[in-house]
């Protein structure tokens, strides 16, 4: 009790670290040294025996091919984006920890209602399947977390530079309307709340380096 007391307090702490821009240096600068199972058993097994939204089943996947099986996202892009579809959950509690507005790639002739999903450098489309976390932080946004594909669908993810990033419009958002009015604050990433993002990367920073944090993308 005392130490997962603990661990929410220090995740707490990060997140409103981060949101302020304090320990900024150690968040970026941090050894990132977790091993990436990315076999072809391990991703048949999951499309072929793991329900993604049980979460019982995802942290015993997690447990047998060694990703973290204390945190999971999942990205509903078949949920319009003026509603939250963006999850984060604890695996342990099987609760739902986070949720976030998420905008889609702006490219392939993309709308507002409709996303259009491409694994295609270039594309500026957002990709559906199944991702790793695998880092904070890249050459032009520091308040990032980079991800990397680990499906056919989505393969080419790393190569496209996708992020889990934040932007002004989903921060402000009020969920007013059906829809986020689509422009280019995605080219293909995740581009949550800002505050969602402290979050994560302060989850990340603390529970992510030595399993990587698996998510989820589907319609």
């Amino acid at each position: 009790m005392i130490k997962k007391i603990f661990r929410r307090f220090l995740i707490l702490l990060l997140t409103a670290a981060l949101a302020s821009g304090g320990f900024a240096w150690w968040i970026y600068h941090s050894p990132d040294t977790a091993p990436l199972p990315k076999s072809t058993k391990a991703r048949l097994f999951w499309h072929n025996k793991v329900n993604p939204w049980d979460l019982q089943q995802v942290r015993d996947y997690c447990r047998k091919f060694g990703y973290n099986d204390t945190y999971y996202i999942i990205c509903d892009f078949g949920m319009p984006s003026g509603k939250k579809r963006f999850y984060l959950y604890d695996l342990n509690s099987r609760r739902r920890i986070m949720s976030s507005y998420c905008m889609h790639g702006n490219g392939g002739g993309s709308t507002d209602e409709k996303p259009v999903f491409s694994n295609k450098p270039g594309s500026n489309c957002s990709s559906v399947g199944l991702f790793a976390l695998k880092g904070i932080g890249s050459h032009s946004i520091k308040s990032c977390i980079r991800v990397t594909g680990l499906d056919r669908t989505n393969s080419m993810a790393r190569t496209r530079g996708l992020l889990i990033h934040s932007s002004r419009k989903t921060t402000c958002f009020d969920g007013e309307q059906k829809y986020i009015p689509l422009g280019d604050e995605s080219h293909g990433c995740f581009t949550i709340s800002a505050g969602s993002l402290a979050q994560l990367m302060a989850i990340y920073s603390l529970h992510g380096k030595k399993k990587r944090i698996l998510m989820w993308a589907c319609t």
